[in-house]
């Protein structure tokens, strides 16, 4: 009987121990990785009617966003020495439409000029001016006068990062067609070198057309 006693209090105080283990799991990183876990679950295309929403989402909302960037290079003598073309994203919206894109689209050396042109998912033109840029981080924006009859709508930023075979869509200038959309997986939420910070690896093919797309989650948020 004394034997029966002592397991049950060694059981006690082991269960009190678990459950102590438990509510310890209360930090901030712990609630937001619980939170992101459960966006993704919520979010996650088990469905016919999802999938069809995802997509009826991206192609008549999250698309509109998209912009193919034109960069001619001349000499000082205004003589066109190289043209490049990739892709871009509107975030924000005011007198100007705010395009962001990448680093190497607009890396030009000082000795040349650079114009931009922007078409939109209509393949409406217009003058851009380059607004930012950061070596650091790959990235640049663009900026265009913003003509009210063009309804242009800036994307969201989603508010975690994405989750390893997560479901994403890659929309943009890609093979050199507008408006193009690729599916595929989160592979991992950054490429293991000096600069893994900065990029994802995903299963979707890609080009340099696509320099500059967007990737979007399951709930159309800009993810990269």
């Amino acid at each position: 009987m004394r034997k029966l006693m002592y397991i049950i209090v060694l059981l006690s105080v082991l269960l009190s121990g678990c459950f102590n283990i438990i509510e310890e799991e209360d930090t901030d990183e712990y609630r937001a990785l619980a939170s992101q876990y459960e966006s993704f679950i919520t979010s996650d295309i088990v469905e016919v009617d999802q999938f069809e929403a995802f997509v009826n989402e991206a192609t008549f909302n999250s698309m509109m966003s998209n912009v193919m960037i034109k960069v001619s290079i001349y000499t000082r003598l205004h003589n066109l020495v190289g043209t490049r073309y990739g892709s871009g994203v509107i975030f924000a919206t005011g007198a100007y439409n705010y395009v962001l894109t990448t680093f190497d689209l607009t890396d030009v050396s000082s000795e040349y000029i650079v114009t931009y042109q922007i078409a939109d998912y209509q393949g409406r033109t217009s003058n851009a001016y380059k607004d930012v840029v950061s070596e650091e981080y790959g990235l640049a924006v663009l900026r265009f006068v913003r003509i009210l009859s063009n309804h242009l709508p800036g994307i969201g930023f989603a508010d975690q990062e994405p989750i390893m075979g997560e479901p994403i869509l890659l929309f943009g200038y890609i093979g050199e067609v507008m408006n193009s959309m690729s599916m595929g997986l989160m592979d991992r939420t950054s490429v293991e070198d000096e600069i893994s910070d900065k990029y994802m690896k995903t299963t979707i093919p890609s080009d340099v057309f696509a320099n500059g797309a967007a990737i979007v989650n399951t709930s159309n948020e800009l993810i990269g």
